[in-house]
């Protein structure tokens, strides 16, 4: 059994998936572990550039390359890698990520160092090298309502439901670690399964970690460790959602199971009607002559998105 596996998920990346493997190859050679690359049944030529890499790394080189049959999602394909591995840790790394030197070894011992650590996560960095938002509340119905509405009133009266967590906040306000990159228990993994692949991407990570919290798993922010993450760039939603277009259906899906899976029936539909509610206290700006805070198109309509649509 390696010390730690690192599993990276391409998907129509093939250039910054292997920019991201080459990051970290080092780390993980230091550390005696392993590296998994999944390719998710991409519709370019990712597998055949994928393999030419591999080949031009020698027999020496502890990485396996797994080419899924399907496009089964974030979810399903990191279970492929996980799968593949066998270890003690392993970590889930977005194929937009650089991860910086000494990482891998900081998140590795933070977790020896506390058996009752289950899930681990670095400082994330912008394009920048700017510290990003890295730490997280669970969404809560009431969250859609504060977002909704856009404004700091809202935000400072609930914090307690604001997703993000900031940087003047100190960590006992941190529920879920995002997944660009992050280390998951070996024997955590074991018992609570493996990534819900009902999911097909988006909101995997935070039930995952709701999961974790229940059978008595602990988050750790790892302040010393440091991941480059050029948000967005594995895929489009970030883009579609900073231009307000229409997000896919299978982010709405993943929305809906999310809420319904933690809330149950009653919370999903409170939690759309408090996003209604969001958005008519955001028009009241129109009565400052402010102009409304832009959303998603045709988020009204899509928030009622069938948790069993076929995935794409």
């Amino acid at each position: 059994m390696k010390p730690v596996c690192v599993i990276i998920l391409n998907y129509g990346t093939p250039d910054m998936t292997i920019a991201s493997a080459q990051s970290v190859l080092p780390q993980i050679e230091s550390l005696g572990g392993e590296l998994v690359v999944v390719d998710n049944c991409s519709p370019d030529n990712s597998a055949a550039q994928l393999s030419q890499w591999a080949e031009t790394l020698g027999p020496d080189q502890a990485v396996t390359l797994v080419l899924s049959p399907v496009n089964g999602g974030y979810a399903a394909g990191n279970n492929l890698g996980i799968e593949a591995g066998n270890a003690e840790f392993y970590v889930l790394l977005n194929s937009d990520t650089i991860v910086r030197p000494g990482a891998i070894a900081a998140l590795l011992g933070a977790m020896q160092r506390d058996p009752n650590i289950g899930l681990a996560g670095p400082q994330m960095l912008d394009e920048q090298g700017q510290p990003a938002i890295s730490r997280f509340r669970h969404p809560r119905p009431l969250s859609e309502f504060v977002e909704a509405t856009g404004l700091d009133f809202f935000y400072r009266k609930f914090r307690h439901a604001v997703v993000p967590v900031m940087a003047d906040e100190d960590d006992t306000e941190i529920e879920w670690l995002g997944f660009p990159c992050i280390m998951l228990r070996g024997a955590m993994v074991d018992a609570l399964g493996k990534l819900d692949d009902r999911y097909f991407m988006y909101f995997e990570d935070t039930a995952y970690c709701r999961k974790a919290h229940k059978a008595g798993w602990t988050l750790k922010y790892c302040r010393d460790a440091a991941v480059e993450h050029f948000c967005g760039k594995s895929s489009n939603i970030e883009d579609h959602a900073a231009a307000h277009r229409r997000l896919p259906p299978y982010y709405y899906a993943s929305r809906t199971r999310y809420f319904k899976s933690h809330y149950g029936t009653g919370g999903y539909i409170i939690a759309n009607f408090l996003w209604y509610l969001g958005r008519m206290v955001n028009f009241g700006r129109t009565l400052a002559l402010r102009p409304p805070k832009k959303t998603c198109a045709w988020r009204a309509k899509d928030i009622w998105t069938s948790q069993d649509i076929p995935k794409p």
